[in-house]
């Protein structure tokens, strides 16, 4: 054992150090830092991670081809390096974040927050975001303080697989390695050029997309095995090393999404590892600071985005550079005090185990914890969510993340509805006279304007699905899936709405949407529809929106330690300002734009200065950032009363005229 640790430490000592690598690390991490802070001149600073898996397949690659050309390599002590590298620094921030989240962080985010915890630490973090919240840039995703493990995940598996590989190849047909990486670097590159156009989430998160990159550092170690960075070859081609820098700076700037041209900055990234060991490039690169930020850049990646997602999370005003203060702080800790020591240390390795288990264990506790408070206090709120929702079937989970402390009212499935006239209320062989149109906005007013017709003896239809825009492009598509329909489903649900529109030639048709996600063009084709086959068209204003994302406010209140008082209103602040300032406009726009459209305001009823109301004495207005409880659009019944009487009363006066 003891001349065995002897020859792998003297092979380790002897291998060659590149201070420019460690400064590639540097031009890699602060990008992707500087990124996260949303500086919109840097929109492609998230490549700095593509850098990262060239860098990581031409050292582990390097590694490998020593230690097998030597007959000196040991699945037990690759991996066991791989562990004193990864893991210290990984359990020091994944303890911390949870322990901040467990101390201060919303009941309602515990359980996820665990859950992509315990994906981080056995390395499936990237298969987690790809299947729970999708696109990279979204909103839920930005939320996670462990969205950046899905990049370490993608490596963890790598390192797991490709040594096995490369000693199956190399103990038995050697002469194939370079050919055989060649073929994984084409294969995934094809992949990958396809599925962003055509899977962009699949394609970000997965290791067989982003193969091509860590392969392309792979192929490099087998082409430059042997080969010193400081020979005269290397010298004459030192000018490609500057070109590959400029290509990799460039594409931070000028790729703003997943497409193509990652292969500038994998390309550029190769051209610096392959000839960077003189010249310019390395005398920039080598620079003593700039190496030091590449030695300390895992610590840097592994704090950076915890930090900046609690900082929006507790709403700390604060310009975005001064999160670099705590940023750096908690990276020099976890450097020197976490990363260094246990590096090289003797014997470490069983202790790690044990803080894995600790760690992983604290992770699964908090996925299991309770996830809601007491709401007692409160009148409990109730959304029609699900009863005025006509997909053809039930969605798993759908209403988990504000459904806490809500009552959530069922109708009998019905896979049917949204072919057979949606949701009719009211008797008799009249057709409806008044129809609601509607995403999740429909759904939500629905009940309200249901307890107006009801009232005034119309017999009306209810046309929503949750998450599916009311509005349709014309001539319809047979090819326009959409989240939660097939395209099939898509179009047969557009083509039986404007048949029974035309069929029933209703007296009016109120409209409601999230307008801040709309646009004119997309409005168009059906308000033009309704100009021909209705009387009267109402464009339902939607609530202001809030700044709490997709919290559930009635759990939101009791975490800020709200009491409910009969006398007493709770508001908070306005969200999303510029795009729903840009719906309210669209609104009135499109009801001066179109004869028979008219718009139906809400803003007043809701809105105090930069404020909304949430809380009226004990019922709960909102239920969450977007969308109204049953008693909030209560609270808009009278003016929903008044708009429906004058439009039928209008049709009637017209219809018996003629």
């Amino acid at each position: 054992m003891h001349s065995l640790v002897s020859r792998s430490w003297y092979k380790r000592a002897r291998m060659q150090y590149r201070p420019e690598i460690d400064g590639l690390r540097a031009f890699a991490v602060v990008p992707v830092i500087l990124f996260h802070m949303e500086l919109d001149w840097l929109a492609g600073g998230y490549i700095g991670v593509d850098v990262f898996f060239v860098i990581s397949g031409f050292l582990i690659s390097s590694i490998l081809i020593r230690d097998m050309e030597e007959d000196d390599f040991s699945f037990r002590e690759f991996w066991a390096r791989r562990v004193r590298r990864i893991l210290p620094a990984m359990l020091f921030v994944t303890a911390v974040t949870l322990a901040v989240t467990y101390l201060f962080v919303f009941k309602g985010d515990h359980r996820p927050i665990g859950r992509q915890a315990v994906s981080a630490m056995v390395s499936v973090a990237n298969v987690y975001f790809w299947r729970n919240t999708g696109d990279y840039w979204g909103a839920e995703a930005e939320n996670s303080p462990f969205l950046h493990t899905w990049s370490l995940s993608v490596e963890e598996q790598f390192y797991l697989f490709f040594p096995i590989v490369v000693w199956l190849v190399f103990r038995y047909r050697p002469q194939w390695l370079r050919s055989l990486m060649l073929v994984v670097i084409l294969s995934s590159l094809g992949m990958f050029l396809y599925g962003a156009s055509y899977y962009p989430d699949a394609t970000f998160y997965l290791l067989p997309t982003r193969a091509w990159e860590l392969g392309t550092g792979c192929y490099l170690a087998i082409v430059l095995c042997g080969r010193t960075v400081e020979d005269e070859k290397s010298k004459s081609l030192a000018l490609l090393a500057l070109a590959g820098l400029g290509m990799v700076v460039a594409s931070y700037f000028f790729i703003p999404r997943l497409n193509g041209g990652l292969v500038i900055a994998v390309l550029g990234t190769a051209l610096v590892i392959a000839f960077g060991g003189t010249g310019l490039c390395k005398s920039i690169l080598a620079q003593r600071h700039v190496v030091q930020v590449g030695k300390m850049s895992y610590s840097l990646y592994l704090w950076h985005w915890p930090v900046i997602v609690f900082a929006g999370y507790f709403e700390i005003e604060a310009y975005r550079w001064v999160l670099l203060g705590p940023i750096i702080v908690f990276s020099l800790a976890s450097y020197y005090l976490v990363e260094r020591p246990t590096r090289r240390a003797a014997g470490i390795v069983p202790v790690i185990g044990v803080c894995y288990v600790v760690t992983l264990g604290g992770a699964a506790a908090l996925m299991l914890s309770p996830s809601e408070y007491d709401t007692t206090s409160f009148a409990q709120p109730t959304w029609y969510g699900a009863y005025y929702d006509l997909k053809p079937r039930a969605v798993e989970g759908e209403f988990t993340r504000i459904a806490a402390g809500v009552t959530l009212p069922q109708r009998e499935a019905s896979p049917n509805a949204f072919l057979t006239g949606g949701i009719i209320v009211g008797s008799g062989e009249d057709v409806p006279k008044l129809v609601v149109l509607g995403d999740s906005h429909g759904v939500m007013w629905s009940e309200a304007i249901r307890s107006v017709a009801e009232k005034l003896a119309i017999k009306a239809s209810f046309y929503s699905i949750n998450g599916v825009s009311p509005f349709i492009d014309l001539p319809l598509s047979k090819q326009q899936r959409v989240r939660f329909l097939s395209a099939e489903e898509k179009y047969l649900y557009d083509k039986k709405r404007l048949d029974f529109l035309r069929d029933w030639q209703p007296s009016i048709v109120i409209v409601c949407a999230r307008w801040s996600e709309q646009t004119e063009a997309s409005t168009g084709d059906l308000l033009e529809f309704l100009e021909e086959h209705a009387s009267r068209v109402v464009l339902m204003e939607q609530p202001p929106e809030l700044t709490i994302g997709d919290r559930n406010v009635l759990q939101d209140l009791c975490f800020k330690g709200v009491t409910p008082e009969l006398a007493d209103q709770q508001y908070y602040l306005k969200g999303n300002l510029e795009a729903y300032q840009k719906g309210r406009s669209l609104v009135r726009t499109l009801s001066e734009k179109y004869r028979n459209c008219d718009f139906l305001p809400t803003f007043d009823l809701y809105s105090q200065g930069s404020e909304a109301l949430v809380l009226d004495g004990k019922n709960v207005v909102y239920l969450d950032d977007d969308h109204l409880t049953d008693y909030g659009t209560q609270l808009c019944i009278d003016r929903i009363e008044q708009i429906v009487t004058e439009a039928v009363t209008v049709s009637a006066e017209t219809k018996s005229s003629d």
